[in-house]
């Protein structure tokens, strides 16, 4: 079973800013979890281990085309 990760535990497995993480979740290039409550004023993001993975492969891939 996936970990559900914070934005920030992702942008330190990238090891990147968490903007980076929030650029792929704004451009709905990274699939995301909202945990809140509906109706909530907040979001409370998280991204399964593998959508993390998968989308740095789909980008080592375009980079090697």
């Amino acid at each position: 079973m996936d970990r559900l990760l914070k934005v920030t535990e992702v942008a330190a497995l990238w090891g990147v800013d968490k903007q980076t993480v929030y650029r792929a979740l704004w451009a709905k290039d990274l699939p995301f979890v909202d945990l809140a409550a509906p109706g909530a004023k907040k979001a409370r993001i998280r991204i399964r281990t593998s959508a993390a993975e998968a989308y740095i492969a789909q980008r080592e891939s375009a980079a090697a085309a």
